[in-house]
């Protein structure tokens, strides 16, 4: 007569499984590379430059906008047009814009100014 293979319990599939997750994170851990600190004035540098991408403590303010589809397909087509990327082109609109109406910006910051 033959045997039958024992069968094997749940706490040893674990026990099996945990040791394989174990070896494969050993084999797949690479050491991190430690950037050196970086100083205020290099993250000032680099957020007016619009180089943080990647830079411990360098981060460029943001927002989330939701366009209407004529205005998403207006940037989307001028910035191309204008060879720049979209958020470029709708920061150099902004630029423009608080140019162009740099008296009202001046007493609405002086309003507030006040107000604080």
């Amino acid at each position: 007569m033959s045997r039958r293979p024992q069968a094997i319990t749940g706490t040893e599939k674990a026990k099996g499984a945990a040791q394989k997750l174990a070896t494969s994170y050993e084999k797949s851990a690479k050491p991190k590379k430690i950037q050196p600190p970086t100083s205020e004035e290099e993250k000032a540098r680099r957020k007016a430059e619009g180089r943080t991408m990647g830079r411990t403590g360098c981060k460029k303010d943001r927002i989330n906008l939701a366009f209407t589809v004529e205005n998403y397909e207006f940037v989307k087509r001028f910035s191309r047009c204008k060879g720049l990327n979209m958020t470029d082109f709708v920061n150099l609109i902004i630029e423009e814009y608080r140019e162009a109406n740099k008296a009202d910006f001046e007493k609405i910051e002086a309003f507030i100014n006040k107000k604080l």
